[in-house]
């Protein structure tokens, strides 16, 4: 490995755990509880579908990925640049599915803080991979910025 994030990690791994756990609070202590942002089935279910289209956008970049693919933000030796498959549509299809799933396990709660768990996680994964493009600029220079001009960094045409 090339170059690693070190102790910068915090900045990122805190507050998207704190997202998680908000997500994932579902009600358990009523004291904390902010109450249901709506009663709905279908969005609920939609939540369910979200989050499983989420995960699965997710396991396909990190397959596509391959040995290129870290934990952390780094470098492999003899990396390269992958703008194929979902890097083809977004340069981080990872935190793009992460933040899918996130937000679909937000619907299929119902509740207030679940929906802020998921705007806590969005400022996190920013950090995290504004770090990874300024290695990668670092590493592959204008070709990384033509890759950067030609794909959004995880909404595809959009952001």
């Amino acid at each position: 490995m090339k170059k690693n994030e070190g102790l910068a990690r915090l900045q990122h791994t805190v507050p998207t755990l704190i997202g998680l756990v908000t997500v994932f609070h579902n009600g358990q202590v009523p004291e904390i509880s902010l109450g249901p942002a709506y009663d709905s089935e279908f969005l609920r279910w939609t939540g369910v579908a979200v989050t499983v289209a989420g995960h699965a956008f997710s396991v396909w970049a990190r397959r596509h990925l391959g040995k290129y693919w870290s934990g952390t933000v780094a470098l492999k030796e003899n990396h390269k640049i992958v703008d194929t498959g979902p890097y083809a549509l977004v340069r981080h299809p990872i935190y793009t599915g992460l933040l899918l799933a996130a937000f679909g396990s937000a619907m299929a709660a119902g509740t207030i803080e679940a929906l802020i768990g998921v705007t806590i996680m969005l400022p996190a994964y920013w950090v995290k991979w504004r770090r990874e493009e300024k290695i990668m600029l670092s590493e592959f220079g204008p070709a990384y910025e033509a890759y950067r001009n030609r794909t959004k960094a995880i909404i595809p045409y959009l952001l």
